[in-house]
């Protein structure tokens, strides 16, 4: 349980560095924006380790068969987060933000911040897990629902103002960045909400 904490906590941080970055990105910090991105990249790099050892950890223990799963089940859809934040971290470094529309700037940063909150309410989810404080695990779940469905309505905003400028926007290759990256943040919100609905069922099943 300590390495799992260990592992989301830094997870969490490289969400909240990916909070910042996006920051420095509105402020127009280009620079400043990829050197934070990097250092994302290299949180959830060092958090690799952690899934190692926490994965050899679970695997040693006297724990159902079944139960163990479930918590590698969870550990693999951390993972799966942590991923798509470090590809959304590569693909902000590379994106010629200031040569898209304000509009959709707008909307990507606006997208992006709703996602690190989710991710922040996940570690606060999982944390209340391992302390067993169940009913703080279904606040953030409840908090992660309402986040999601405003992370799908901006996803659709997103794509309709692409849509908008797909003739104005060149070359096309910015275009496909940015619905990638668009999809991706999306993507990320729905995998929060799954891994929070995956830790209330591992409650019900195995521990009420």
């Amino acid at each position: 349980m300590v390495k799992l904490e260990k592992y989301v906590d830094l997870v969490t941080k490289a969400s909240e560095k990916f909070t910042e970055a996006i920051k420095l990105l509105n402020d127009i910090k280009i620079s400043e924006a990829r050197s934070t991105f990097t250092e994302v990249i290299k949180l959830l790099d060092e958090s690799g380790k952690y899934k190692a050892m926490l994965e050899d950890d679970v695997a040693e223990t006297r724990l159902d068969p079944g139960l163990k799963e479930e918590i590698l089940t969870l550990v693999n859809m951390i993972d799966d987060v942590g991923d798509m934040v470090k590809e959304a971290s590569r693909e902000f470094t590379i994106l010629p933000f200031l040569e898209i529309p304000v509009q959709l700037r707008t909307g990507l940063v606006n997208l992006s911040k709703i996602v690190s909150t989710i991710i922040h309410n996940l570690s606060e989810a999982i944390s209340s897990f391992i302390k067993g404080n169940y009913d703080k695990v279904e606040e953030e779940l409840r908090r992660i629902l309402s986040l999601e469905e405003e992370a799908d309505r901006l996803e659709l905003e997103n794509r309709a103002t692409l849509l908008s400028f797909s003739e104005k926007l060149k070359p096309y290759a910015i275009q496909l960045l940015v619905h990638d990256l668009n999809a991706l943040l999306e993507n990320t919100a729905d995998l929060c909400t799954r891994a929070s609905r995956r830790i209330k069922l591992m409650i019900l099943a195995w521990l009420s």
